[in-house]
């Protein structure tokens, strides 16, 4: 990407963060300058650039370092999102991508300067030919060094998702986004968001591992489809939960049984039923009894069993251990990252379970991450 086309993409990202209009933006410039928001939206093009008198009153009305805008940086494709509802705004939907890319170039810049790269402990691994969501399910718990006969539960996705290198971060939001996969730069990343239930999670980071294994997130993938997504979820449910598993699960048709089953091996009740039924371990009246049942008792929303927390937190444990061993002051460390000093502390504190311990003094919520 040359120079202009790297600056365009930043202007275009750190706008769409804060949440703004490129006319919105050009009011907030006057009376001091006086462009136009074609203006604006031509430099988020790469077709002219900024003085850098007017790049750093843009810096300043993004939030960000001029520093960061200057350097050049990765950018964000390929973007699959899990269950993305229509609702969900395009405005919204940009500025949640913007906080991804802002956390992600963090997440590198840290990186870097600690000398600790994520590195893929297994090599390349890539769905092959006509291979089906089980078949590579199964593949890749043989990789892990699973058992196959009787296999047990993966305590975390998490930590699968880091062995393959694939870069995974939090990112809370009120929309009902579940999370992403996508190319940042050569890379592939995935993105969670914390609210969802636990099991949720889980499945929607084994989700996103699919749609990665089955080359969906590549540029060449086709756009996509019912077909791909059905794909990426039979994969995530077969990981978590092996055909042998779930037939033990429905022995006895005891509710009982299956909360057991989805404490142990972390996957929701509706995802064992949806597959059971699919897979024919239940019949077709015995499965409608059962979604009546759920839907009778408001188990479709509120499901009784828990499930471990399986968290992405390796980015703000990097920042926690440098801080605390005292080789970056927090202001270096946001400085570095490109963020400010609070925000470094919020997220600290969030992957620590702290939600709410800076409101008392006046502070936003530490769900936001991003100050606004």
């Amino acid at each position: 990407m040359g120079i202009r086309m790297n600056l365009a993409a930043k202007l275009r990202v750190a706008r769409r963060a804060v949440g703004i209009s490129t006319r919105k933006a050009a009011e907030s410039l006057a009376p001091r300058y006086r462009i136009s928001h074609a203006t604006i939206a031509n430099y988020e093009k790469g077709i002219t650039s900024p003085s850098l008198e007017l790049m750093a009153a843009l810096a300043e009305l993004y939030e960000r370092p001029l520093k960061w805008f200057l350097e050049r940086g990765t950018s964000l494709t390929h973007i699959r999102y899990r269950n993305l509802p229509s609702k969900v705004r395009v405005a919204d939907r940009h500025r949640f991508e913007g906080e991804v890319h802002r956390w992600l170039d963090a997440y590198v810049a840290i990186e870097q300067h600690l000398g600790k790269p994520l590195r893929a402990e297994i090599g390349k691994l890539r769905a092959k030919g006509r291979e089906t969501a089980a078949e590579l399910a199964l593949r890749v718990r043989r990789e892990l060094a699973l058992p196959v006969e009787a296999p047990g539960p993966i305590l975390s996705v998490v930590d699968v998702l880091d062995r393959f290198g694939i870069r995974t971060i939090e990112q809370p939001t009120e929309l009902r986004i579940d999370g992403l996969a996508a190319k940042y730069e050569d890379e592939h990343v995935v993105v969670l968001n914390p609210a969802v239930s636990n099991d949720r999670c889980r499945l929607n980071a084994a989700h996103e591992l699919g749609h990665i294994l089955f080359g969906d997130c590549d540029g060449a993938a086709p756009a996509e489809t019912k077909t791909t997504e059905t794909r990426a979820f039979d994969f995530a449910s077969h990981f978590l939960l092996p055909n042998s598993r779930l037939k033990e699960a429905f022995t006895g048709q005891s509710v009982v049984r299956l909360v057991q089953f989805k404490e142990r091996f972390g996957i929701s009740l509706a995802a064992m039923a949806y597959r059971a039924e699919k897979a024919r371990l239940i019949a077709k009246p015995q499965a409608k009894r059962l979604w009546i049942e759920f839907a009778k008792r408001g188990w479709k929303t509120d499901e009784p069993g828990r499930v471990r927390r399986d968290r992405a937190t390796r980015f703000e444990e990097l920042l926690d251990s440098a801080i605390l061993e005292g080789r970056m002051s927090l202001r270096e460390a946001a400085a570095t990252a490109g963020v400010r000093p609070e925000e470094i502390r919020r997220r600290i504190d969030f992957a620590m379970g702290i939600d709410g311990a800076r409101e008392a003094d006046g502070e936003p919520p530490i769900i936001a991450f991003n100050g606004h």
